[in-house]
Order: C-alpha cells, then structure tokens, then sequence
C-alpha cells in the first residue's frame, strides 16, 4: 500500500500541477483579453484627454494672440502719439528759432509772393497804357534828319 499511496500522491500532485498551470494559462489569456478591451478603451480616453487638452491650447492661444494684438495697437497708438507730441514740439521751437532769426514763415513768402504778382501785372499793365499813349504822339513828329557826315579833311603833301 505504500506504493500506492505513493501513486495516488504522484497522481495528486500531477493534477495538483496541471490544474495550476491550466490556471496560469487562463490568468495569462485573461490578462492579454483585459490588456486588449482595456489597451482599447485606454487609448480611446487618451484620444479624448488629447483633443480636451487640444481644444484648451487653442483657447488659450487664440487668446494670448488677441491680447498681444491688442498690446500691440496700445503700444502702437502710445508711440503715435508720442511722436506725435514731440514732432509739434520740434516744429514749434524750429519756428521760434527761425524767427528769431528773420527768417520769414511760409506763409509769409506765399504772402510776398502775391503781393509781388499783383504788383507785377500792375506795372505790366501801366507800361502797356504807356506805350499805347506814345505810340500816336510818336506817329505825328516827322522824323529827326540826321546831320551830313563831315568830310575828312584833305591830306597835304610834304614836300
């Protein structure tokens, strides 16, 4: 009987390991199932996390470009407008300087200019009234005879 406890203890201890390794395998196909249905529905979520965090980064993009566009046109403005100021300033302390000098203005050449013109088509037009009062008076008056040429005196002869 010792040899067939012996047997039936080997034969236990065989099923003992067959049924263990049965369910190793069957834990190991399990996990490979879970890891496939799980592998799939992870990286659907990782899909969905990346189109959130997509989605988010655009946001927040388009918003940090609208700000920095609208600091530009501040800071644009700003500038403008600071040139502006200084450019006045400048033009102002150009012309004080300029008339302390005597230099004239534009404006005032323009006015010289006009007033030069005007003087000019006045003159034009008494010296046009002029010559038509001289030209009758000159119509009249025989003309001046010019006096004989004198003769050259003769040459003597020396002897």
């Amino acid at each position: 009987m010792a040899n067939t406890n012996k047997v039936l203890d080997f034969s236990k201890i065989q099923d003992e390991v067959l049924s263990s390794t049965r369910k190793v395998w069957l834990a190991s196909l399990g996990v490979v199932a879970t890891v496939e249905e799980e592998g799939q529905n992870l990286f659907g979520e990782l899909v969905e996390r990346g189109e959130k965090v997509e989605t988010r980064a655009k946001k927040s993009w388009t918003k940090t470009r609208k700000d920095l566009a609208t600091t530009s046109d501040e800071i644009t403005d700003e500038v403008s407008g600071r040139v502006d100021q200084m450019t006045g300033k400048l033009d102002s302390r150009v012309s004080e300087v300029l008339q302390r000098l005597g230099v004239p203005s534009s404006n005032q050449i323009e006015e010289l200019t006009d007033r030069v013109e005007k003087l000019t088509g006045q003159v034009e037009r008494l010296s046009s009234r002029q010559n038509e009062a001289a030209a009758p008076t000159a119509a009249k008056k025989p003309a001046a005879k010019k006096p004989a040429a004198k003769k050259p005196a003769a040459k003597t002869k020396a002897a």
